[in-house]
């Protein structure tokens, strides 16, 4: 094993105990508590589409405007939650 393998494999068991993810502070606040609602909503109103068109015998138009109800009311509580 020559010195540059020994040098990762060193690095490596150091990098082990460290989270993958470290949060960053933006203005002071924890970003990670942060709940992304337009992709909540956007496979919410995916998930109504697909049903409504299964339902209407018109799978495509369904989950077209289902997914597009859902972004937009994601995006809607996601701006009202960042006004408070």
């Amino acid at each position: 094993m020559d010195e540059d393998n020994k040098t990762n494999y060193k690095n490596l068991q150091e990098n082990m105990d460290k989270p993958d993810d470290e949060y960053t502070e933006i203005n002071g606040e924890n970003e990670t508590n942060e709940m992304n609602y337009t992709g909540v909503f956007l496979s919410i109103g995916a998930g109504l589409g697909v049903s409504f068109g299964i339902l209407f015998d018109n799978l495509t138009i369904g989950i077209s405007l289902g997914t597009a109800l859902g972004l937009v009311v994601g995006a809607v509580v996601e701006s009202v939650k960042k006004k408070k």
